[in-house]
C-alpha cells in the first residue's frame, strides 16, 4: 500500500482502497437532464457489509452493491436488481447505459449484458454531487473495496463499445483510443466522455479528470479520508504472471483479485503474454492479444495452441513472439481484426500432403516472410516450408535442384522441379504454367504444386510445417475474363468457400453477395491426384473435385460407382464448404477484376469435420460437428461408369435461388477432359453440377455423354440426400422411348463410341404413353416397306399426328418429318444405310415406336 497522508503528486498506475467507513471521492454535479448516459468502472469488493454500498453516480443515476452481493441500478427512480452476487476479492467491471430514445436501460457485468429493462424520458434534474464510494446525498452506504477507471459518458454505449475499452485505459485521439490496443473506437468520440477518473494521477487531494489536458490541482474530484493507494492490479489488460503452464494458471494472481478463468469466460478479454511456454487446449476468443518477443530473462517467448483448438483474435493482434498452432489448431481473425504490421514474430502451422514422390498436391501458404513493417508478404517456398516429420522439431527441407525424385532422408528431400504456379492465364495454354521451384517468388493467396519426398505410398501422409508471419486481412489478386488462376487459402484458418464465392462471383438474390460485377465463375476446382506411379503426364490418374454454392462432387475415380472408394487408386473425397489451411484450388475468371480474400471469409472448422477436406490422402469421416454445418437441400448424385476406366459423378441440387437457366455459382462447367464422361446439358453447354429451383412432374433435365469405345456403360444413382423416399426418379431414353426407374436399379446400355448430347433426360414422372394395342385398335399402324425403302403410315381414323423421327440404334437422330394429314402416307428413307433403326411417331396423346432393319 502507498499511504496517502499529506498532499503530494502521484502519477502512475494505481488503484484506490476504500475502507467502507468514511473513504470517498466527490466532484461537482456532473449528470443533468440527459437523454443518454453510461457509467462504468472496475470494482473489487472486499466485504458485502450489512447494507447497500454506493459505487458511483448521483441521485438520478447510480450503481450500488447490496448486502448479498447483487447489483442495484437506479435511473431517476427506476430501480432494478441483478441477483447474481459479485464475487469478493475479484476484479469485476460494471456498467450501466440508458437511452431515452430507445426507452431502454442495460446493465453490463464484465462486458456481458446481464439485465435490461424499459424506461422512458430524460434523466431527472439533479443537483447532487458526483460521488464515488458513498451515497451522493447522505453520509451512508460507504463502499468497502478497490476501484479503478471510473468513466462517465453522455452517450448510451453499446455492448461492443464497452467491451473495446473495459480492459484498457483510454486516451484522446479525437475518437476514444485504447492505450494497449492502439486503435480508435470509431463510433465513440472523445467528446462523448464527460468525466474520466483513471485514479492514477493526483495533485494534493485532487484526482485528475482526464477528459481535459489540464491537470486538476485545486478543484475537481476531491479525495476524503483516503488512507491507502495501491499500485494498479485491475486487468488493464490481463498480463501473464508465469510461464511453463496453461493460460489460466499463467494469468492467475488471486492475491490481487486476478483470475485467469475470466480470460476464458469472456470472448473480449485483452491479454498480454510476457512469459515463455504458455499454452491452452480449448477454443478461446480475445478482443486483443499481445505476445512479447522475450521474457524478463531475455528468452524467446513461445505460445502454444494445443488440442486442435481455435485461437480467435477479434480486434487486435500484436505478435512479436512465436505461436505454435499444433495439430489442427487455427488462428481466426474476423472482419476488422488487425495484425499489427510492426509485429516481428512468427507462427507455425502443420499440414499433411501425400508422401508419394510421383503425386501432386495443390498448396498455398498461410504465412509470408516475417518483418516488422508489412503484412501478407511475398515469400520463397524454401523460406516458409519445413520438414515436419517430427512435428515438435521441424527442420529445413533438403531442396533438390536436380532430378525429379524426392528422397526419404532426414531431413526429407524434395525435388523443387515440381513447384509450379498458374497465375491468371488461359487454361488451354499448358505452357502458361510458371516454374517457381523453391526459390521463386510467391504472393499471398497464390497456389502452387508440389510432389512428396517418397516417404511412403500414395495413401500415406507427409507432415510439413509452415513458419512465418501469418497472413491477415484483405488480400487481392488480379484476374481476367476466361483466365484460370491457381489460388489457395491464404490464412492459418479454414476459408468459407460460400463467402469467398459470394464476395467474388456476385450471386444475385443470395444474401450476403455484393452487387458489383463478378470476377470469377462461382465454382472452385480442387485437383486430386490418386494414381499413376510415374512422372509422365500421360500416366497421371487424377482429376478435379468441384465445389460451388450447390455443393461438391469428388474428382473422377477409377472404375467404381462409389465416390469414396476408387478402385486402383486411393479414396476420393467430396470437397466441403470450408477450405482447409494451405489448400490450393483453381478458379475461372468471369470478367476482368480483382479476386478478394477477406477476414470475413475465415472460420474455425477442423478437417475431422467432413465439411473441410484437404485434397490429399485419407478421408474425413462424418463427425458430430457436421450437424452444425448441415445442408438440408435435396441433392441427387448420379454416376456414370465406363467399365475398367473412369467413374464420373454429377450433382443436382435443388435451391429456390437457382433457375432452369445457367446460374453463376450454382452450375459448374466441366473442367476435366475425360475419354468417357457424363454431364448436364444446359443451353447446349456441359456441366458437372447443376442447381435447379424445384422438382415436379414437369421437370426434365437433359443429360449428355461421350464414349471412347463401343462397350457397355452404366448410369446409376450414387447417393441421394434429403430426397423424399416417394419421389420417383427416371432415366428417359429418348431413342427407345423407355423410362428406367433408377431407384430400382442402374441402367446399363451398349453404345458405339461417340458424343450423345440429346439422348437421355432425368425426369421425376413417367408420362402416359400409348401402347401399340391402344393405338392400333383404331386401325392405326405403321411399318417399314423394305422393297420401297419407305415408312408407311395407315391412319384411317385420322388421329392427330405431330411427327415422325428415325434414330439409329445408338440414339442419334437420322431424319425427321413434321406433322402431316391424311389416312395414308409414305416417307422415303432411301438415304439410310444398312443397320438397325427405331421409328418414333408422336401423337397428341403420346407416342409409339418400332424397331426395323434396313438391308
Amino acid at each position: 500500500m502507498i499511504p496517502f497522508g499529506s498532499p503530494r503528486e502521484l502519477s502512475e498506475g494505481l488503484d484506490i482502497l476504500f475502507d467502507g467507513r468514511n473513504d470517498y471521492i466527490q466532484d461537482t454535479a456532473v449528470i443533468g437532464e440527459w437523454s443518454e448516459i453510461t457509467l462504468m468502472g472496475w470494482i473489487r469488493v472486499v466485504s458485502y457489509g450489512s447494507s447497500d454500498q454506493f459505487l458511483f453516480g448521483q441521485d438520478n443515476c447510480n450503481l450500488k452493491i447490496q448486502n448479498d452481493g447483487s447489483i442495484k441500478v437506479n435511473i431517476s427512480g427506476t430501480t432494478a436488481t441483478y441477483n447474481a452476487s459479485i464475487p469478493l476479492n475479484r476484479w469485476t467491471h460494471v456498467a450501466i447505459s440508458y437511452s431515452a430514445n430507445d426507452e431502454e436501460y442495460n446493465l453490463f457485468v464484465n462486458g456481458a449484458n446481464v439485465k435490461y429493462g424499459s424506461k422512458s424520458g430524460n434523466l431527472n434534474s439533479d443537483a447532487s454531487l458526483f460521488t464515488i464510494a458513498k451515497n451522493a446525498s447522505s453520509d451512508s452506504e460507504y463502499f468497502s473495496g478497490y476501484m479503478d477507471e471510473i468513466r462517465v459518458f453522455n452517450k448510451a454505449l453499446s455492448e461492443i463499445e464497452i467491451q473495446k475499452i473495459q480492459y484498457q485505459q483510454i486516451e484522446n485521439n479525437g475518437l476514444v483510443r485504447g492505450t494497449i490496443i492502439p486503435l480508435d473506437v470509431e463510433t465513440l468520440s472523445w467528446t462523448d466522455l464527460v468525466k474520466y477518473y483513471s485514479l492514477d494521477n493526483f495533485k494534493g487531494q485532487i484526482t485528475d479528470d482526464l477528459t481535459t489536458s489540464i491537470i486538476d490541482e485545486n478543484t475537481g474530484a476531491s479525495l476524503y479520508n483516503i488512507k491507502d493507494i495501491k499500485r494498479q492490479t485491475a486487468p488493464l489488460p490481463f498480463v501473464s504472471q508465469a510461464g511453463d503452464t496453461d493460460l489460466e494458471s499463467a494469468i492467475d494472481k488471486t492475491a490481487d483479485g486476478i483470475y485467469g478463468e475470466d480470460v476464458l469466460l469472456y470472448d473480449w478479454s485483452v491479454v498480454k503474454i510476457n512469459h515463455n511456454n504458455i499454452s491452452y487446449d480449448q477454443s478461446q476468443k480475445f478482443l486483443g492479444l499481445l505476445i512479447s518477443e522475450n521474457d524478463a530473462s531475455n528468452n524467446p517467448i513461445e505460445y502454444h495452441v494445443n488440442n486442435d483448438s481455435e485461437l480467435n483474435v477479434s480486434w487486435y493482434f500484436k505478435l512479436d513472439g512465436f505461436v505454435d498452432l499444433e495439430g489442427e489448431s487455427q488462428l481466426v481473425q474476423g472482419e476488422g481484426s488487425i495484425l499489427d504490421p510492426t509485429s516481428k514474430g512468427t507462427l507455425e502451422r502443420d499440414q499433411q500432403g501425400t508422401a508419394d514422390k510421383f503425386t501432386y498436391n495443390y498448396w498455398s501458404s498461410p504465412v509470408g516472410v516475417s518483418n516488422s513493417s508489412t503484412n501478407n508478404n511475398d515469400y520463397q517456398i524454401k523460406s516458409v516450408l519445413m520438414d515436419g516429420s517430427d512435428p515438435d522439431n521441424p527442420v529445413p527441407i533438403n531442396w533438390l535442384t536436380s532430378g525429379y525424385n524426392g528422397t526419404n532422408t532426414s531431413p526429407i528431400g524434395l525435388a523443387d522441379y515440381w513447384i509450379w504456379k498458374f497465375d491468371n492465364h488461359q487454361s488451354s495454354s499448358y505452357s502458361s504454367w510458371q516454374h517457381v521451384r523453391s526459390t521463386g517468388t510467391m504472393s499471398s493467396g497464390e497456389g502452387f504444386t508440389m510432389k512428396g519426398p517418397g516417404t511412403g505410398p500414395i495413401d500415406a501422409d507427409q507432415n510439413y510445417v509452415f513458419v512465418g508471419k501469418p497472413n491477415n486481412g484483405d488480400i487481392t489478386l488480379p484476374i481476367n475474363a476466361d483466365n484460370n488462376y491457381l489460388l489457395g487459402n491464404p490464412y492459418p484458418s479454414a476459408l468459407d468457400a460460400h463467402q469467398f464465392i459470394l464476395d467474388n462471383a456476385a450471386i444475385l438474390g443470395y444474401e450476403g453477395s455484393p452487387d458489383p460485377d463478378p470476377t470469377i465463375s462461382g465454382t472452385i476446382y480442387f485437383w486430386e491426384h490418386w494414381g499413376g506411379g510415374s512422372h509422365q503426364l500421360s500416366d497421371y490418374q487424377g482429376g478435379y473435385a468441384i465445389y460451388n454454392l450447390a455443393g461438391g462432387v469428388a474428382a473422377p475415380s477409377y472404375g467404381t460407382n462409389d465416390p469414396n472408394v476408387a478402385t486402383g487408386g486411393t479414396p476420393t473425397k467430396i470437397p466441403g464448404r470450408y477450405i482447409p489451411v494451405s489448400q490450393g484450388f483453381f478458379v475461372l475468371g468471369e470478367s476482368d477484376g480483382t479476386i478478394e480474400f477477406k477476414n470475413s471469409q475465415r472460420a474455425f472448422v477442423k478437417e475431422s469435420n467432413s465439411t473441410s477436406v484437404f485434397m490429399k490422402n485419407g478421408n474425413s469421416a462424418k463427425s458430430q460437428e457436421d450437424e452444425d454445418f448441415a445442408d438440408n437441400r435435396m441433392k441427387f448424385r448420379f454416376g456414370f461408369n465406363a467399365p475398367g476406366t473412369i467413374h464420373r459423378q454429377i450433382l443436382l441440387t435443388i435451391d429456390s435461388i437457382a433457375s432452369p437457366e445457367v446460374d453463376r455459382g450454382f452450375d459448374a462447367s466441366v473442367y476435366d477432359n475425360l475419354t468417357d464422361d457424363l454431364y448436364w446439358m444446359i443451353n447446349e453447354n456441359k456441366y458437372t453440377i447443376q442447381g435447379y429451383n424445384e422438382v415436379n412432374d414437369a421437370t426434365v433435365l437433359p443429360l449428355g455423354f461421350h464414349t471412347s469405345t463401343t462397350q457397355n456403360y452404366e448410369i446409376t444413382i450414387d447417393s441421394l440426400e434429403n430426397v423424399p423416399e416417394d419421389l420417383p426418379i427416371y432415366l428417359h431414353d429418348k431413342t427407345t422411348s423407355e423410362y428406367h426407374d433408377l431407384r430400382a436399379s442402374s441402367h446399363e446400355f451398349s453404345i458405339d463410341a461417340g458424343e450423345y448430347l440429346n439422348r437421355f433426360d432425368i425426369t421425376f414422372s413417367m408420362p402416359q404413353t400409348l401402347s401399340n394395342t391402344d393405338i392400333f385398335k383404331d386401325g392405326f399402324n405403321f411399318y417399314y416397306a423394305m422393297s420401297r425403302k419407305k415408312i408407311v403410315i395407315l391412319n384411317p381414323e385420322m388421329i392427330a399426328l405431330q411427327g415422325l423421327t428415325v434414330f439409329d440404334i445408338n440414339g442419334k437422330e437420322i431424319l425427321s418429318y413434321e406433322a402431316w394429314e391424311g389416312s395414308y402416307n409414305e416417307y422415303p428413307i432411301n438415304q439410310i444405310s444398312s443397320g438397325v433403326y427405331i421409328a418414333k411417331i408422336t401423337t397428341d396423346n403420346g407416342f409409339v415406336s418400332k424397331k426395323f432393319i434396313v438391308k
